[in-house]
């Protein structure tokens, strides 16, 4: 897999749709997970990947517990998704988690950082 199609299928295993933050499509129900994946190369630094979880909800627990899921699958050392160009090493980003407003009193929105390292040739 490329680097994109690792992240999509990391992403996708939260049990909720996951899509790049530009294609969700129109007639989507919450909840699901929105990113947005920097591509680097080796030696880059750690460029930011950010998620999003979107629930239609009055209340924070579903989105928090689905927010430590996250930060479990990520702690303590981070995780090594593999690719065809070689490894992304990512890891909980500074601040990991917090609540956004969705613009609708309904939905509930969670901002997730997450630090991508690639270990990778190209």
């Amino acid at each position: 897999m490329n680097k994109e199609t690792a992240f999509q299928a990391w992403a996708e295993g939260f049990g909720i749709p996951a899509y790049a933050e530009n294609a969700v499509p129109e007639d989507e129900e919450e909840p699901y997970l929105t990113y947005y994946r920097p591509t680097a190369l080796f030696g880059d630094g750690e460029p930011a990947a950010t998620l999003s979880l979107w629930y239609r909800t009055t209340s924070e627990a579903k989105p928090n517990a689905k927010a430590r899921e996250i930060g479990k699958a990520l702690a303590p050392g981070g995780k090594q998704v593999v690719c065809d160009e070689g490894v992304m090493w990512l890891k909980r980003g500074t601040p990991f988690s917090q609540a956004m407003d969705a613009g609708d009193n309904a939905v509930k929105r969670i901002y997730i950082n997450v630090s991508v390292e690639f270990i990778t040739n190209y």
